[in-house]
């Protein structure tokens, strides 16, 4: 079904992540359905409170990145900006990026990235080396360069550890003595929980504009399994990694391969800032928070 087809029905509140944008393309400098879809969005409003929802500034994608094409173009940036304008209320997961979409709607709160608590039961699937893993987007190219060479250090140094990447396939952007293992994003959540089977987790991001606004969703996710995390010392991670307690902050590149040696080296550590990282993510699960949904939902009703 198209989405021009699309009506709001019995709802009450009809909840858009990102529309706008990819959902329409740019050719040749005319725009093909990015008018449909804003214009179908506004449609909408006559019928239920619109509910503009997002996670990524899309404003501030950076060139480096596959999803450039789909956001750079003026057209595109005008679609992204009527929809959040006509909408009732706008939610974003961190402050910084409320603060800049407070620019195109004046109703907008922050409601924090989540996990289910069902993750804090599961029991994360053991390789037979000690893994160290990254999961993520292919956004994030230059941030896995820079924790290139500590990846490649400890591989190095430890003959009999694995480097694990989950989701975006970004092993071309890191030369390591041993090749990387590799899986694809799943489309079920839980069962893309299931893969992460690394003893340390990394979350490497590199100080930008776009990175500003992003949030601390995969340490959370790391945290939720047990998993102790080395991340960089950036605003979204210094908001819920404890340095020192449930991972380790770095804020140069060359930190990456000594903390990860720590780590590889001190199973008692790995365990115990897993476990406390465990205790913080059951602080951050849907089933505790989410009357913050239902508050902000009802104050445009």
């Amino acid at each position: 079904m198209a989405k021009s087809d699309i009506r709001a029905g019995s709802a009450d509140v009809i909840v858009g992540q990102l529309i706008g944008g990819h959902n329409g393309k740019v050719i040749g400098g005319a725009c093909t359905s990015v008018e449909v879809v804003h214009a179908w969005w506004r449609g909408l409003f006559k019928d239920a409170a619109l509910v503009y929802e997002l996670d990524d500034d899309p404003f501030n994608i950076e060139p480096i990145s596959p999803s450039y094409g789909d956001y750079a173009h003026p057209v595109v940036h005008d679609s992204i900006k009527h929809c959040l304008e006509v909408s009732d209320l706008v939610t974003c997961s961190t402050v910084p990026l409320a603060e800049r979409m407070s620019e195109y709607n004046k109703n907008v709160v922050v409601l924090p990235n989540r996990i289910d608590e069902l993750m804090l039961g599961m029991e994360r699937p053991k390789w037979d080396r000690l893994t160290v893993g990254w999961a993520g987007g292919a956004t994030h190219i230059n941030d896995i360069m820079s924790a290139g060479y500590g990846l490649k250090q400890i591989m190095k140094w430890h003959k009999d550890i694995d480097v694990h990447f989950i989701g975006a396939d970004l092993r071309p952007f890191v030369k390591t003595p041993r090749p990387i293992r590799y899986t694809p994003w799943h489309v079920n959540t839980l069962e893309y929980y299931k893969h992460i089977d690394f003893d340390i987790g990394i979350a490497p991001l590199v100080p930008t504009v776009f990175a500003e606004s992003k949030s601390y969703i995969k340490a959370l996710e790391y945290a939720a399994l047990g998993i102790p995390v080395v991340a960089s010392d950036t605003r979204p991670y210094r908001d819920f990694v404890l340095d020192g307690v449930t991972g380790f902050l770095v804020k140069r590149e060359h930190e990456w391969a000594r903390r990860l040696r720590d780590l590889i080296n001190d199973e008692a550590m790995r365990v115990e800032m897993g476990r406390k990282a465990r205790e913080v993510a059951a602080e951050y699960t849907i089933q505790t928070g989410w009357r913050d949904w239902e508050t902000a939902y009802q104050g445009i009703l």
